[in-house]
């Protein structure tokens, strides 16, 4: 035991020794934002980072993660799913704004693309607006994405605002006008439910689901009237994940409970790469208008994918009238969470753009590689525990651990 707190110790005091701290961003806007394209290998890789969901400092682990990350994938674009970075830890502007500099400083120095989506901490209990967030994001030239559709709603003397919706047109070469594949950003909603006698979770209001539609037709009628693959980034699952599962017994293995049912994945996924540690949380099912997203997009019949995070330790893909419903992993280090963490890699053939291949990387792999010894995961929760009580504290590391 005290050789194991030793090298727990160790480890703590290798990291308070050299976490880097980043200031407000410098970086003003391009005038031409980078396009995205298909590479001379006629691949387009996609790196999906979900629920940063960290504070004005983000930790080091993280911070590396993401690094290593971006460094195994070398992907064409990074989409950012959300809970980019928590509001209740930050509250207020000037520690919002660094909170997101933590990691876009980093993204800029990179010089790979990137794309973001609001989850449902990004404006929680903090002044700084999404709109406001966005002129942030906007201000590196690493940034494609934009304030796009802006949906509105009131509820309970409580203002409700759905910002950053957009698509991302992929083409077919750096030098080409053709457009093969799009990605649609959409911001589902925050901790609000906007629909009266309704609790829990938003979704992707009616403007943000016409607009859907009529620029899907567009890119359809652009492309001979033929539709343009597409997969969908945003944080909250759709509530039609709850029809893909298997309702079970109590006491089944595996089973969640939710209410006074229970829930396993469906029978036929390979359980290495497919898991469920917490029930989706989407919008409330017995809200009608929360469905008209995927409904839509079932109909339009462009969509391959919906990538989300949210559920910080689930990551599957399953199947849903020709749309896989995918969740990926939170990689954060400063709420809830488990061994498992990761990043999604997606990969789009220039030859097959109506396909895509995908796959999971994890935090534990990219930090430590394969074969970690059984102290790590102790350690893992060890620093988390030290930084979050450090934090909520004002002490530092080792005040808070001792």
């Amino acid at each position: 035991m005290k050789r194991c707190t030793a090298l727990l110790l160790s480890l703590l005091l290798m990291l308070s020794a050299i976490v880097p701290t980043f200031g407000a961003s410098a970086s003003t806007a391009a005038k031409d934002k980078p396009r995205v394209a298909f590479g001379d290998d006629g691949k387009f890789t996609i790196l999906q980072i979900a629920d940063i969901q960290g504070g004005a400092n983000l930790f080091y682990l993280c911070r590396r993660s993401i690094l290593y990350a971006v460094q195994k994938a070398k992907p064409d674009l990074i989409v950012l799913t959300g809970d980019n970075f928590a509001g209740y830890n930050a509250r207020s502007r000037e520690r919002s704004r660094r909170a997101i500099a933590q990691f876009m400083d980093m993204f800029e120095s990179i010089g790979v693309p990137v794309a973001a989506v609001f989850g449902n901490h990004d404006d929680d209990k903090t002044p700084y607006t999404k709109l406001e967030q966005i002129e942030q994001y906007e201000s590196y030239s690493c940034y494609i994405g934009s304030a796009g559709v802006v949906a509105e709603r009131e509820k309970d003397g409580v203002k409700i605002v759905n910002a950053g919706t957009y698509n991302i047109p992929v083409y077919a070469g750096a030098d080409s006008d053709d457009v093969l594949f799009n990605i649609w950003c959409f911001d589902s909603g925050n901790n609000i439910n906007p629909d009266p006698g309704f609790g829990g979770y938003g979704y992707v209001l009616s403007e943000q689901v016409d607009w859907y539609v009529k620029t899907s037709d567009a890119l359809r009628k652009a492309n001979g009237g033929k539709a343009v693959p597409s997969c969908v980034f945003q944080h909250i699952i759709p509530p039609q994940i709850y029809r893909t599962l298997r309702e079970v017994k109590k006491g089944t293995r595996g089973a969640l409970k939710g209410g006074d049912k229970y829930y396993t994945l469906p029978e036929g996924l390979d359980p290495k790469t497919n898991w469920m540690g917490e029930l989706p949380s989407s919008p409330n099912t017995a809200c009608k208008n929360a469905y008209a997203e995927l409904d839509a997009m079932v109909a339009q019949g462009d969509v391959k994918a919906v990538f989300v995070g949210h559920d910080h330790v689930n990551c599957y893909s399953i199947p849903y009238k020709g749309i896989d419903l995918v969740n990926t992993p939170a990689c954060t280090f400063q709420a809830y969470n488990d061994l498992n963490r990761g990043f999604r890699v997606i990969t789009v053939d220039k030859a097959h753009p109506d396909t895509y291949d995908t796959y999971t990387l994890y935090t534990k792999d990219l930090l430590f590689g394969s074969g970690t010894a059984d102290v790590i995961p102790y350690a893992f929760r060890f620093v988390y525990d030290c930084g979050e009580t450090a934090y909520l504290k004002g002490k530092n590391w080792l005040e808070a651990a001792f």
